[in-house]
């Protein structure tokens, strides 16, 4: 009897090893790349502005935990460890924007080609005719007229759904998952490689992205345990480090030009940023934003182009000061983390308007 206790005992504490060990593995792992390279360091701002900076952080009751601020695609601030990588949560939509600029010069797809010419459709509730007309470019709007649950929607849209094929595809703006994860499968569809696999050889390398690597992207859950989706569209999440996804806005800032090399048409940066939904004719207050594009949030009031994800997330774009912003707060990267994330009640304690401060903190130097 005693030998059974031992074993059990034994088998008992194994277990629990195995589950600890489980859970501390990253989902992803900066190892480095061959092909990155950094910015150059600005001594721009005065000691004195950057030290009211730091103490604003400090003093906040927002989470504020890495900052990056590149002025005339210099450094000019940085806090935190900006080399981590984080999931970056929504802000991945305004990524695949610009994948989907790379892919249509390439010509490897047209935006006006619609759902049922991409063969999209859902096999636990397939699309209505109507639904099957919506174009990349509706999905691109969130215009798409589809309303059916999407892996990783947020409460909002679950709410506020309209019914099915109660608006054409083009009609109604809804900020929808379905939209932005469909965009995911038709690039891997038309480019014949995965987001991950393009991102790296059309984005990552031209960038000299330092902490990238095409396993950065991940499907359904950010955290290793099975999930089952409701859709056959799973959600795809880009973890990234602050000081890459800085360079990221540094592009767009120069209508995707980089180092003399157009990376993405700026006729497709222009395109992109106009606002072709205002939120207003929403009711939606996301202040200082008032208005979306495709894939990006836009304040037409300060002609400034936005990305934002659930945590604190954040990509400011300022093309008529040269100045780019970003913030980006750890939210898992394990099954620990990732649960410790989640148990903790103030994991969405960060303010845009705290974000902006810094960014105009900046210009006012």
């Amino acid at each position: 009897m005693k030998r059974i206790i031992k074993l059990f005992l034994y088998a008992l504490i194994s277990i629990v090893i195995v589950g600890l060990i489980y859970s501390l593995i990253p989902r992803v792992f900066n190892g480095g790349n061959t092909y990155g390279n950094g910015l150059p360091k600005s001594d721009y701002l005065k000691d004195k502005i950057e030290n009211e900076i730091n103490r604003y952080i400090q003093d906040s009751s927002s989470r504020i935990e890495t900052v990056v601020c590149l002025k005339e695609g210099e450094i000019v601030y940085e806090f935190g460890d900006t080399k981590k990588l984080i999931n970056t949560r929504s802000i991945r939509k305004s990524i695949m924007n610009l994948l989907y600029g790379i892919a249509v010069d390439k010509g490897v797809l047209n935006i006006n080609e619609t759902l049922e010419s991409l063969g999209i459709d859902e096999s636990q509730t397939p699309l209505t005719e109507q639904e099957k007309t919506a174009t990349i470019r509706d999905l691109l709007m969130a215009r798409s007229g589809v309303y059916l649950p999407a892996e990783g929607e947020v409460a909002t849209t679950r709410d506020n759904r309209p019914n099915r094929d109660q608006y054409k595809p083009g009609e109604y703006f809804l900020y929808n998952n379905f939209d932005f994860n469909v965009l995911g499968a038709i690039l891997e569809k038309k480019t014949n490689m995965s987001i991950g696999e393009f991102m790296e050889e059309y984005l990552a390398k031209p960038l000299q992205l330092q902490d990238f690597s095409s396993s950065n992207i991940v499907y359904d859950n950010p955290w290793p345990i099975p999930n089952k989706s409701m859709s056959d569209y799973p959600i795809y999440w880009i973890f990234m480090s602050t000081r890459d996804l800085a360079k990221v806005g540094l592009l767009v800032s120069q209508k995707g030009n980089w180092n003399g090399e157009q990376i993405v048409p700026a006729e497709w940066i222009n395109e992109s940023t106009q606002p072709y939904t205002k939120y207003e004719d929403y009711d939606i207050n996301q202040n200082p934003i008032d208005a979306y594009g495709y894939l990006w949030k836009i304040d037409t009031d300060n002609n400034n182009i936005w990305a934002d994800g659930y945590g604190g997330q954040y990509l400011i774009i300022d093309t008529e000061n040269n100045l780019v912003t970003t913030q980006l707060n750890p939210n898992g990267n394990s099954l620990l983390s990732s649960g410790l994330y989640l148990m903790d009640e103030n994991r969405d304690n960060a303010s845009r308007i705290e974000i902006m401060n810094i960014h105009n903190m900046i210009l006012e130097n």
